[in-house]
């Protein structure tokens, strides 16, 4: 992949995250790639993924993502710097998570991001109403 392609995957990418759907992050995405991520189990393939980001989307309905910088590591490997924010229990959420994203021609193979879970689990916790389906379910594990 060239450093032009690069380019246009991560402004791809920025608008997807820009008004998040599933369908619209889905498509970025190979029918075979694997997500892994604190606080999830990992996620191979597009129902997997449809899934969790529906649930996702699901508890912070207002989520919207942000590229605050990214890097070109080879000819198919991106590093994303996405600050993510949204309305969590009536109190605002933010984090900022280093997406290392593997292209196979121009869409995700795989994606690992590295965000801080605890930190994201502790404003989760002050959550005035229950826990999110998918939170609960990782932690009665």
């Amino acid at each position: 992949m060239l450093q032009t392609d690069t380019a246009e995957f991560v402004r791809r990418f920025a608008d997807a995250w820009s008004a998040p759907t599933v369908a619209g992050l889905v498509a970025l995405t190979h029918p075979d790639a694997t997500f892994v991520q604190p606080l999830f189990t990992v996620a191979r393939g597009h129902d997997r993924l449809s899934n969790v980001l529906d649930e996702l989307l699901q508890t912070i309905p207002d989520l919207r993502g942000e590229v605050l910088n990214w890097a070109a590591a080879g000819d198919d490997t991106v590093f994303v710097e996405l600050r993510l924010s949204g309305t969590f229990g009536r109190r605002p959420i933010e984090w900022i998570t280093v997406d290392k994203i593997v292209l196979r021609d121009g869409l995700v193979a795989e994606r690992t991001a590295n965000f801080d879970g605890l930190r994201l689990l502790g404003a989760l916790a002050r959550r005035p109403r229950g826990w999110p389906v998918w939170l609960k379910a990782k932690l009665d594990r």
